[in-house]
């Protein structure tokens, strides 16, 4: 018995301590990312809201509006602001050309505006298949609505001037499928769940000590761990944790624990937003357990809720890939990986991961 205790121990020392040196080196994967369509050890399609959202009850307030059977966002395309531009479907960005808010008219109809226009989502006619777009809003019945509830969470959301249903045109999973209205058939893709535009995670950080930290790396450094724990905590709603971070010469760019300690080294370059995120991802397991090891045990990551949710972003087929610790897409392993949408979909997989039990 005490054998097989100091060979576990002596097994999990040494992942641990393959896990740090790959983050010092900031080691490439094997590939940078998965290309859409590609294979995981899973290739079943899933169509439902992503596991890391919650649907909301109807109210005065500001959502984003999700697609029951793709898991993608209604969303206002090239980010527009005039009148008649189109909206579709597209997986999240965080973005507030995906946040949509209610307001009450008149006999429990709303109207629905684009945070981002200012303009109010207008079906284009009362026919199957009329468009449906952002116009300025005139008080028109076909630019109100009324959300009637069905089980699980989600309601068909009807125009009053015509009776038909936000649809996304041809049941499609696709980024940018056209929305349009349709009489109401009970397909899940007449199916719509509206979700936060922001939780309220309860994660912190504080330093072990300060004493020996250069006054511009402390700058830097606490900069980049307070924007990323904002991040997360918008992200997801985190049980209370407290990160505790530490500066150290002797780390090549930074590396991290599951226990929830990171080390920052002396070079700038890796004291930044995306750097902290990616070593809050490894604090979440990634790279760190036996259940993350078991999750991606021969490369593809196969735990369902990160499938789930890479697929609302993507394709109903596309992966997770793992190696050396880390995963990609959206594992903000290299700086050539940042963008907005990048960082808001890193926080929603790794939230993903936690509900695999990864952490």
């Amino acid at each position: 018995m005490k054998t097989r205790l100091i060979l576990r121990v002596l097994g999990l020392a040494l992942l641990l301590s393959v896990v740090a040196a790959s983050c010092k080196k900031e080691a490439r994967p094997e590939k940078e990312q998965v290309l859409a369509g590609s294979s995981s050890k899973s290739t079943s399609s899933v169509y439902a809201i992503a596991p890391v959202e919650t649907p909301q009850t109807v109210a005065i307030d500001t959502f984003v509006i999700v697609n029951r059977k793709s898991g993608k966002m209604l969303h206002v395309v090239g980010a527009g602001t005039s009148n008649g531009t189109n909206v579709a479907q597209y997986g999240g960005t965080g973005e507030t050309y995906q946040f949509w808010a209610l307001t009450a008219t008149s006999g429990g109809y709303y109207k629905i505006t684009g945070v981002h226009s200012g303009k109010a989502l207008d079906a284009a006619g009362t026919a199957d298949s009329a468009n449906v777009q952002i116009y300025s809003y005139w008080g028109g019945n076909n630019q109100q609505w009324t959300f009637v509830s069905l089980p699980g969470g989600f309601y068909r959301i009807e125009n009053r001037a015509s009776g038909k249903v936000l649809e996304v045109s041809g049941s499609s999973s696709s980024n940018f499928a056209n929305v349009h209205q349709m009489a109401w058939n009970g397909g899940e893709n007449q199916q719509w769940a509206l979700v936060p535009t922001a939780y309220n995670g309860q994660l912190t950080w504080q330093w072990t000590s300060t004493a020996n930290v250069p006054a511009d790396a402390l700058t830097r450094i606490t900069t980049a761990m307070n924007d990323a724990c904002a991040r997360y905590n918008r992200g997801a709603n985190w049980a209370a944790r407290t990160i505790t971070v530490e500066y150290n010469t002797g780390v090549a760019t930074a590396d991290a624990v599951v226990s929830g300690h990171i080390r920052f080294g002396a070079n700038s370059a890796y004291q930044k937003v995306r750097t902290a995120m990616h070593e809050l991802g490894h604090c979440y397991g990634v790279g760190q357990t036996s259940a993350w090891s078991s999750l991606s045990s021969g490369g593809p990551y196969s735990g369902s809720n990160g499938l789930a949710t890479i697929r609302a972003f993507e394709t109903p087929t596309t992966g997770i890939s793992t190696g050396g610790g880390h995963f990609w897409p959206y594992g903000l392993n290299y700086d050539s990986e940042w963008s907005e949408t990048n960082a808001y979909r890193h926080v929603k997989i790794i939230r993903a991961m936690d509900l695999d039990g990864v952490y």
